[in-house]
């Protein structure tokens, strides 16, 4: 759980950092010095703001892997999509990092290298910002949060005003018209982006995150055989979430989910197996619903697997079918329940 915490504020410090970046960048390609302080100062803030950059990035990195519960290796670091977790979104967020490596390795080496090559380069960092904020709003659990798309709105106005105000002091050309233009419309399709995917429901599958597993179902010793696939519940669907933690002992796997409805009744989630790609080929399982205001707690084995989409049977007053859709997106969990009366 730390580390998955720490990737997101990493991303964020980082995007801030690099916000903060381009802006000193595009402000020093015109000259501009603030009253009271000297470009070599500026000149300086913006190398160091940099370094941090590069900093806050590699910790991004470095807890992306070795946080084992989305299976990201290192040769996704480097290597633009090869992963199979959002494999688009990561992939952005590869390329981006590979631009900050090839600006800070050229940087250190600017004595050795000409100018125009040097220069040449130095230009990534500008496609690095746009690239890493449609990384963080592709591949984030947290890309809703209204605090956090308020912050991405700042980063975007701040970087569009500052190369806003650096193409106004360049003469009219057709470079000059084309470069506004692209200013124009780099805010209006993100902000359309945002609204068509990770504002809307099931983005988190669509975006290319692994269901829980494949549909190798099993019995365990209490329960019925399995059917190979989840009947729909006749009952009332409510939506749960919760956190979740994956352990692997002996080439075995077992991920537990722990949440609650929106009804406020807690969920347990118990799913045993071996690893299957992204997923698990489940060889055992358990549902339990807690106690809750005039329901008892039931419990019982999971009967069927496919996908996203799991049963469990449940014994208590009366014994119930449940059929649950379950979407992991990292360390948090959410989906729907239902249940009817019989198996």
């Amino acid at each position: 759980m730390a580390l998955w915490y720490a990737t997101r504020a990493t991303g964020v410090v980082a995007l801030v950092l690099m916000t903060a970046t381009v802006v000193l960048g595009v402000a020093g390609t015109a000259r501009f010095s603030a009253a009271g302080l000297p470009r070599v100062v500026s000149a300086g803030l913006h190398r160091n703001l940099s370094l941090l950059v590069v900093g806050f990035v590699s910790l991004h990195v470095l807890t992306t892997v070795a946080d084992s519960y989305t299976n990201i290796g290192l040769s996704s670091v480097i290597i633009p999509f090869n992963s199979d977790y959002r494999r688009l979104w990561l992939g952005l967020g590869t390329i981006a990092f590979d631009l900050l490596l090839a600006v800070t390795l050229t940087s250190l080496l600017r004595d050795r290298l000409s100018y125009r090559a040097w220069r040449a380069v130095h230009w990534a960092a500008y496609a690095c910002w746009p690239i890493a904020l449609w990384h963080g709003l592709g591949t984030g659990t947290d890309s809703r949060l209204p605090w956090l798309l308020a912050l991405d709105v700042l980063c975007v106005a701040a970087v569009a005003a500052a190369v806003w105000w650096r193409l106004s002091l360049a003469p009219d050309s057709f470079g000059r018209g084309a470069a506004l233009t692209g200013l124009a419309l780099v805010p209006v399709v993100t902000a359309i982006f945002v609204f068509v995917g990770p504002l809307q429901p099931g983005w988190s599958r669509r975006a290319g995150t692994p269901t829980v597993g494949s549909s190798s179902a099993a019995t365990s010793a209490s329960g019925p055989a399995a059917t190979p696939t989840v009947a729909a519940a006749t009952g009332t669907a409510v939506r749960y979430s919760g956190q979740v933690t994956r352990s692997e002992q002996a080439g075995r796997v077992t991920i537990t989910v722990r949440g609650r409805t929106a009804g406020n009744r807690p969920v347990t989630i118990v799913l045993r197996g071996r690893p299957d790609g992204s997923g698990i080929a489940m060889s055992s399982g358990t549902v339990r619903l807690g106690r809750a205001a005039g329901q008892p707690a039931e419990h019982g084995p999971v009967t069927a697997l496919a996908g996203s989409r799991l049963s469990a049977l449940l014994d208590g007053p009366r014994e119930q079918q449940a059929s649950l859709t379950l979407v992991i997106s990292g360390r948090r969990a959410s989906g729907q329940l239902s249940l009817r009366v019989g198996s």
